[in-house]
C-alpha cells in the first residue's frame, strides 16, 4: 500500500469531514454597557441639554442660572442669564427653554426662546409653576412637565404654538411628570414619572391627551428624569437616584442600565452637528457632563 503524502491525506481529511462551524455573532445585545468619559465637571447641578445645530451644546446650569454653551474643542462659555433654567429644545434657528424651575412653588415659570442667528431672546410663554421638562410636538405646541404638584397633581401643561400666551394646563392629568420624548410617528407622547414607587414610564395619546398607557417600569429607586428616543423609538432614561442611564423599549416593555456610576444624572440626548451623532450626552446633579460611546461591534 502505497503510503500518502502529508499534503494529499490532509486534503482527503477535510473533504470527509463537515465544514467548521461559522464564528458565532460576537455582536454586543442591547444592554451591553456603554463606555462613559467626563468632558465637564465641577459645574454645580446641570439640568438639560440641548445641541444648537451650530457645532454648540448648550446646558442648563440650574445652580448657575445660566445656559451655558460647549464646543467639541472644550471650549466653555456663557450664553445666557437664566432664573432657574430647566428643560430646553431647540428647533430650526429657535432654542426653546424653561425658566423658573425652583420652589417655592408659583406661577412665575416661563418659556423663553432665543434666536441662534441674531441672539434675540424673547419670554414666549408665561404663567408657569416650576416648568421642569420640555418637549415639542409635531405641529409646533408645546408641552411642559413638573414633578412637584400642589394638592391636585401636576399635570402636564401645553403652550399651543397659535395661542402660547394661554396655557393649557392640565392637557394631561398626569402626577410627578418630568422628561418627555415624541416617538418617530409623532402620535405618542412618552412621559417620565419621577416619584412613582417603580419608576413607572407612561405614554400619551397626543390626539387625545385622556388616553394614558404604562409602557415600561424602571425598577424602585431610579427617580426616573429626562429622556430621549432614537429612530427606532426605543428609550433613553436617565435615572436620578439609581445614578444610571436605562434603556427601555416601549414595544416589548423591557429596560435595562446601560450605563451607570453617574453623579445623579438628569438628562441624555443623542450629539448632533458636530458631535458624535452615535453617541449619548448627559448632564448629572453633580456638575458632570459625561460621553457615553456605544458598545464596539
Amino acid at each position: 500500500m502505497r503510503l500518502l503524502s502529508v499534503a494529499t491525506l490532509a486534503g482527503v481529511i477535510a473533504a470527509v469531514l463537515p465544514s467548521a462551524t461559522p464564528a458565532a455573532d460576537t455582536a454586543p445585545g442591547p444592554c451591553a454597557p456603554w463606555r462613559v468619559k467626563t468632558l465637564l465637571k465641577d459645574q454645580g447641578w446641570l439640568e438639560n441639554l440641548a445641541f444648537d445645530g451650530r457645532g454648540g451644546l448648550t446646558i442648563s446650569a440650574l445652580a448657575q442660572n445660566r445656559l451655558l454653551r460647549l464646543k467639541p474643542s472644550g471650549r466653555l462659555t456663557s450664553l445666557l442669564k437664566v432664573h432657574a433654567p430647566g428643560g430646553q429644545v431647540r428647533r430650526g434657528r429657535w432654542l426653546y427653554f424653561n425658566t423658573g424651575n425652583a420652589l417655592p412653588l408659583m406661577p412665575d415659570g416661563t418659556v423663553d426662546r432665543l434666536d441662534l442667528r441674531t441672539g434675540r431672546r424673547i419670554i414666549w410663554a408665561k404663567g408657569l409653576t416650576m416648568p421642569n421638562g420640555l418637549v415639542l410636538l409635531p405641529n409646533g405646541d408645546a408641552v411642559v412637565s413638573r414633578d412637584i404638584g400642589t394638592g391636585t397633581g401636576p399635570g402636564l401643561t401645553r403652550v399651543r404654538a397659535r395661542d402660547p400666551r394661554h396655557p393649557q394646563l392640565n392637557w394631561a392629568k398626569i402626577d410627578d411628570t418630568n422628561g418627555m420624548a415624541v416617538d418617530p410617528t409623532g402620535r405618542w407622547l412618552y412621559v417620565a414619572r419621577s416619584f412613582s414607587p417603580d419608576g413607572e414610564i407612561d405614554r400619551v395619546k397626543i390626539a387625545n391627551p385622556r388616553t394614558v398607557q404604562v409602557v415600561g417600569r424602571l425598577g424602585a429607586a431610579v427617580i426616573p428624569d429626562d429622556m430621549t428616543i432614537d429612530e427606532r423609538g426605543v428609550l433613553y432614561v436617565a435615572g436620578v437616584q439609581a445614578g444610571a442611564i436605562f434603556r427601555l423599549d416601549p414595544k416589548t416593555h423591557r429596560s435595562c442600565k446601560i450605563a451607570t456610576g453617574l453623579s445623579g444624572p438628569t438628562s441624555v440626548r443623542f450629539g448632533g452637528k458636530g458631535w458624535n451623532p452615535d453617541a449619548l450626552y448627559a448632564t448629572d446633579s453633580g456638575g458632570h457632563l459625561s460621553l457615553l460611546r456605544p458598545p464596539r461591534r
